[in-house]
């Protein structure tokens, strides 16, 4: 490619600076997000641009102009090229400067970096780190369930200030349903630790009610009154440093057979140290009605808010205390996912940077 790195690659932003590898596949933005109009994002502290080229495809380019830095998000597109909206420098979706106006001809030395891009499920999925080690990546997970005629999905996008491990570790640890989820989701029943278990750079954890009183945001969609007692089987995963996956069946307790299946994926992806963008996709085989699934959306974004002020609340005491990582920290039985999931991620940077 008329942009590709003559030189050895460097992460943008220091291993000591970071806990996020950059050679991993990142959620850039949900497919709806991404159109003819320009986007900008800024996506592991590096400025990225997202748009579509006329044939539909979806394009990941450095969002800074070479000239005098301004945001290519503030031009205009130009058929398949991005036109900088302060000089008029253009590129093609592969990074070649093909036009310098005030010269006259095109300016190859102005080359802007273009990224790898992946579209699947509901995701556009970026990987912005060294290129020679990209065929060494795992790819994006596929979210098969996203392809079921027998679901309906609803998807959304957070933008919240803090790391993006907090709300990792949040998603791995359901024991804080009762209390910061007590007002709207209604779940009072995950208590006790689950079984937690890692194998190679997945973790992950299975917790099985029998006969639990049904939430009404459970047994609605069933069409059964809410406390009726029934199975559960709750399960989820750390899949890579970008996305978790979690899933609930339930399950009949007089026929042992599956009345419903609902799924979510958390797709986290950081801007810098202390703030990040969070992409989610839940989906669910019962209720699948529009006004159902509107339901199922309004009451996600009221409880996904509230675990929003809590990890803000969070990343502001970790911040502002002196201590920093000196300050104490303990652990429990629940932790477990969560405290593997930390060590996943390093092991991705030890790789990344040897």
């Amino acid at each position: 490619m008329p942009n590709s790195e003559t030189q050895e690659w460097r992460a943008p932003t220091p291993r000591e600076s970071r806990n996020y590898p950059y050679n991993c596949w990142w959620v850039a933005a949900l497919s709806s997000e991404v159109g003819r109009d320009l986007l900008g994002r800024w996506l592991l502290e590096t400025p990225v641009l997202l748009y579509r080229t006329e044939d539909g495809r979806a394009v990941a380019v450095e969002n800074r102009c070479p000239h005098r830095a301004a945001p290519l998000s503030l031009g205009c597109l130009k058929g398949d090229n991005v036109q900088c909206g302060y000089h008029g420098f253009t590129f093609s979706p592969d990074g070649t400067c093909v036009d310098a106006p005030s010269m006259g001809t095109a300016l190859p030395a102005a080359a802007i970096k273009s990224f790898p891009v992946i579209e699947q499920n509901a995701f556009v999925w970026v990987y912005m780190g060294d290129p020679t080690k990209l065929s060494e990546v795992p790819p994006p997970h596929d979210l098969e369930w996203t392809e079921d005629p027998a679901f309906a999905f609803v998807q959304g996008r957070m933008d919240i200030k803090a790391n993006y491990m907090l709300l990792k570790e949040n998603v791995l640890d359901l024991t804080h349903f009762g209390y910061v989820h007590a007002k709207s989701f209604g779940i009072s029943d995950w208590v006790d630790p689950p079984r937690s278990t890692t194998q190679g750079d997945v973790t992950g954890y299975h917790k099985s009610f029998v006969r639990s009183p049904l939430p009404p945001i459970f047994a609605d969609p069933l069409g059964v009154a809410a406390g009726t007692p029934y199975n559960r089987e709750n399960y989820g995963s750390f899949v890579s440093p970008a996305l978790q996956i979690a899933a609930v069946d339930f399950v009949d307790p007089e026929r042992g057979a599956i009345r419903g299946k609902f799924r979510v994926s958390h797709a986290t992806t950081p801007i810098d140290a202390t703030s990040m963008y969070y992409f989610y996709v839940i989906g669910r085989d019962h209720g699948t009605s529009a006004a159902e699934m509107a339901g199922l959306l309004k009451g996600s974004e009221i409880g996904f808010a509230e675990d929003e002020a809590m990890i803000e609340a969070v990343q502001d005491m970790i911040s502002r205390d002196p201590r920093g990582a000196s300050a104490p920290e303990i652990s429990v039985k629940s932790d477990a996912p969560g405290i593997q999931a930390r060590r996943i991620v390093e092991r991705w940077m030890e790789k990344e940077t040897g």
